[in-house]
């Protein structure tokens, strides 16, 4: 998918969404036309690219990187987070010593710090902390246990640095959410001192895609239960859907710090993000669960340009500040 073919794909289903809002209105009460056109756009994407080998899905998912002003107000530091590729993402303004490991989505098929680099930027800024964005290692080149395996390393590194566990805390999206909650469960089985929380997004913890929203929102989100089980496959391998580190929505959450998970109630992954906090407080997890009316997945990386995208954001952050102990804003908010 080269640039023509972005903006072909654009410009043809914003059309579609302008003509059939003018014949049936909205297909969702709260939902603007630009909102609407771009998971339009997406969902086109998607549909388009997940039939592609995984190295295609990854450029022309790339491509999809914008720059923003938040981009603009941060200083990015590549670096080696134990072996595992990493960046870092430190606000010009001054940075607290607060460290937030951030996991991207991408099914764990494709995205990077440069897809994810607004969304980044934003918590970097909007925490004051230093953001540490991984680049761990994608399926099907490199399946599960992987990406779990890097995580682990690099919050290892981390420690390793000098940096306190109470100061750490983790974030990540879609196949990123539930990579944090799979590398917790992995930290507090090895007895390594778990970081203060995680402040998650629309995590995938079920790779059997069990959920009830993940078909019931189809008609909404801009994926499909088929897409989610292709990828699933990928990154399984010869492992079970049902391994606790793969799913954590099977894994014992005993002992693990307090979690924080955003779901819109518009997404495929919205029951993955009520069921994981329903069991977490049934083990005894500090958990709690933010619901975000007729929002699709990963709202919050739809950027600036969108006020659900920055009020979803500013929420996050402010859940990340309480998670290490801090409740005002930074001087470097956005």
């Amino acid at each position: 998918m080269g640039r023509l073919t972005i903006l072909s794909t654009l410009l043809g289903t914003s059309l579609a969404t302008g003509t059939r809002r003018l014949k049936r209105g909205p297909l969702r009460p709260g939902w603007s036309f630009k909102y609407e056109a771009t998971v339009a756009f997406m969902k086109a994407t998607n549909e388009r690219v997940v039939h592609l080998p995984a190295p295609e899905q990854r450029a022309e998912m790339e491509l999809l990187s914008m720059p923003s002003r938040a981009l603009k107000r941060v200083q990015r530091e590549p670096v080696a987070a134990g072996g595992v590729p990493a960046e870092w993402f430190i606000p010009r303004e001054g940075a607290s010593d607060d460290v937030v490991l951030y996991l991207h989505g991408g099914s764990y098929v494709f995205g990077s710090t440069r897809t994810h680099g607004d969304l980044i930027a934003r918590l970097a800024l909007g925490t004051g902390a230093k953001v540490l964005g991984l680049n761990y290692r994608l399926a099907p080149e490199h399946p599960f246990p992987a990406p779990v395996e890097d995580t682990v390393a690099a919050y290892r590194w981390l420690l390793s640095t000098g940096v306190k566990p109470e100061r750490v805390v983790f974030a990540g999206d879609s196949a990123g959410g539930g990579l944090a909650l799979a590398a917790l469960v992995a930290l507090r089985n090895e007895r390594t001192p778990l970081p203060a929380g995680a402040a998650v997004i629309a995590p995938w913890v079920d790779l059997e895609c069990g959920g009830e929203s993940v078909e019931v929102n189809a008609a909404y989100d801009w994926g499909d239960k088929a897409m989610l089980l292709h990828w699933a496959k990928w990154y399984l391998g010869s492992a079970s859907a049902r391994e606790p580190l793969a799913s954590p929505w099977y894994a014992d959450l005993t002992g693990l710090p307090p979690l924080f998970v955003h779901v819109g109630s518009a997404e495929l992954q919205r029951d993955d993000g009520a069921r994981i906090v329903e069991k977490a407080r049934a083990e005894g997890v500090q958990a709690h669960l933010e619901e975000w009316p007729e929002m699709v997945h990963n709202f919050q990386t739809f950027g600036e340009g969108f006020p659900e995208a920055v009020r979803g954001t500013t929420k996050l952050c402010e859940h990340l500040r309480g998670l290490l102990g801090r409740t005002g804003l930074p001087t470097a908010a956005a």
